[in-house]
Formats: structure tokens, sequence, C-alpha cells
């Protein structure tokens, strides 16, 4: 419940390290969704030709950028924040790779990786074991293929127990996205979701679900919780733009105007 004494720093600090030159939607599209879930304030660190579109785009959010590699500047950024999504529309280019490196040394909040964030540790996956703070990973399964060198069909066949071994070797949060989204921890008792649908299969709709996530982890909501909500909550909302728009012309914002109108509607029903 929202507190009636209360202010933006009551429901946390979002930084999205998001947006490579010309990949300004992508930081868009999670740091608005970040804000729909009810996050209080989002900085979106990226590019800085990425600046104008964004502050056009999303007023609301605190816009930093870097045109080069900058330690101290992202070591600011770090201590500021109460959760970090990094990853969506990041690119693969070695400022984008010494960035998630940092990143996982040393955030001490809970950390989303998703997108080029996963792409980047194809490879390097023991870069996981170097951080100390909770670490959520959203992959869909070409990137869950690529992460732990298995086939899709071989995921898909026996998928819980593929992410049941993946959450237990490197202690993360997993969503593994698809048709049937599953969430695991170890410890919990797995998520399945079954609410969504096929008009959700369009670019954009991981970045808005990697904001959601964040924006719900710094309301202080349980990793777990905060992760399985928002995949829910997504699916929700994906749910609700196809009844307005069918199942050809839904786009990723359209999942945030959705997930606007099914927060609004489970208030009124409290």
């Amino acid at each position: 419940s929202r507190m009636m004494n209360s202010h933006k720093g009551s429901y946390g600090k979002v930084l999205m390290i998001t947006g490579s030159p010309g990949m300004a939607g992508a930081a868009f599209l999670s740091a608005c969704a970040a804000y729909t879930v009810g996050a209080g304030l989002v900085q979106i660190y990226t590019a800085s030709e990425n600046r104008l579109a964004l502050q056009e785009l999303l007023p609301e959010a605190i816009i930093s950028c870097y045109d080069s590699y900058d330690d101290s500047q992202l070591s600011h950024l770090l201590d500021w924040a109460d959760v970090v999504c990094i990853g969506c529309g990041l690119g693969m280019g070695q400022i984008s790779e010494k960035i998630l490196k940092n990143v996982l040394k040393n955030v001490s909040c809970p950390c989303v990786i998703d997108a080029d964030g996963l792409n980047l540790l194809n490879g390097k996956i023991e870069l996981l074991n170097q951080c100390c703070a909770p670490v959520i990973l959203t992959p869909h399964m070409k990137e869950m293929s690529r992460l732990i060198n298995k086939e899709i069909p071989q995921i898909a066949e026996r998928r819980f127990s593929v992410v049941k071994e993946f959450t237990e070797q490197y202690q993360v949060v997993c969503a593994l996205k698809d048709s049937r989204t599953v969430v695991m921890k170890e410890g919990h008792h797995p998520f399945l979701n079954l609410a969504g649908n096929s008009a959700m299969a369009k670019a954009g709709s991981g970045d808005v679900l990697a904001g959601m996530i964040s924006g719900l982890a710094a309301q202080k909501t349980d990793i777990f919780d905060a992760v399985s909500a928002g995949v829910y909550f997504h699916a929700c909302g994906g749910d609700e733009a196809r009844k307005k728009k069918g199942s050809y012309s839904v786009l990723a914002r359209d999942l945030i105007d959705g997930i606007g109108q099914c927060l609004k509607n489970a208030e009124e029903r409290l």
C-alpha cells in the first residue's frame, strides 16, 4: 500500500544502465515500466546521443550519460541506487563489457541483468561469482541456451530441472522467459506463470519486464516475490492490451498502459 505520509524516496531509486547509441527505446521502455509499477525515482545511465530523445520521451527520469568508460561516475551511481537494472539495449562493445564487470564487482543492491547484459555474460558466467549482491537474470530461451551451452530443445524438455540446477549453482533468481515463464530461486517453490498471450511477442516486451521487476524490487519487496509478481503483472498487462488492440497490433508500450490499468483495478478491489 502507498503510505499517506511518503515521498519519492519512500518507493526506491532505480538505476537503469541501458541504451547504447541508437537504442533509446529500450531505455525508455524499461524506465517507464519501473515508474508504472510504483518506483519513486528512476535514473537512466546511457550513451550521450540518447539524452535528447529520453528527455522528451520520459521527462520524469534523471538522465546521466557517458561517452567513454568512467569508473568514478559509475561507482557514484551504484552508491545512489536501491536497485540496478543493466542490459536493455546496452550493446556488446568494450564500454558495455567494462560497465557490466564493474557493476558485478561493486554493486551492493539487487541487480537485474537482461538482454545484452546476459549476452555479455556468454562465456564469462563466472563473473556472477564475483557479485555479493542479489542477482536476477531474465533470459529468454535462446539467451539461456548460450549461457549454459545447451540446445533449446534440451532446455524445453526439462526446463524446471535445468533452471533449478542453474539457480543452485550460481545462487541467483532466474526468470526463464517463454510462453509459460518459470521463476526459480534456491529454497523457494517455483512460480509458473499462466497469464499472457501471443500479442506480447514483440520487440521491447522484455525491456518492459526488466523495468517492472526493478521497480517492484526497489520498493523493498522480497526479491523472489518481486520477480514473480513482475512476471505475472507483465502478463496481465499483455492480456489487458490485447482486449483493447487485438492480437496483432499490441506494442511494448501498450503493455505499460495495460499494467497501469491492471494495478488500478487491483487497488480498487482492496
